[in-house]
């Protein structure tokens, strides 16, 4: 996806996205942990995003960490789905809004051991 991205850019044209990932130097336990807490594709394979923007032919690449908005606001969303718990169940089903909250804690308490993070990252088209 990454390389047709690239051909439709003007040189020097740039990618911007933001992604919740995996980083490096975990160790298998961690890196399952990490799996099981965060988003369905938060995998990449082991391949870092800047690695994979390079491979892609993006120059200049850049990341800029926004994990710990990451963390709020995974907290927050847990904490305003809590407060309507009631009307959220019910709308729900209760088993479905017990267990997205246990998403949001598994989620923040891997964010939090630094096993998810999130970031922006920017890649240029070569000239």
């Amino acid at each position: 996806m990454l390389r047709a991205c690239n051909r439709q850019l003007r040189p020097a044209g740039r990618i911007a996205f933001y992604t919740i990932f995996i980083p490096a130097g975990l160790s298998q336990a961690e890196y399952r942990r990490a799996a099981r807490a965060g988003p369905s594709a938060v995998t990449s394979r082991g391949r870092q995003q800047p690695e994979l923007l390079r491979s892609a032919g993006f120059t200049g690449v850049r990341e800029v960490d926004v994990t710990e908005d990451f963390l709020r606001a995974t907290r927050a969303w847990s904490e305003a789905r809590g407060r309507y718990a009631g009307q959220l169940s019910q709308a729900e089903g209760e088993a479905s809004f017990h267990e997205r909250q246990r998403d949001y804690r598994l989620q923040a308490r891997a964010i939090e051991a630094g096993l998810l993070r999130r970031s922006l990252f920017v890649g240029e088209r070569a000239g």
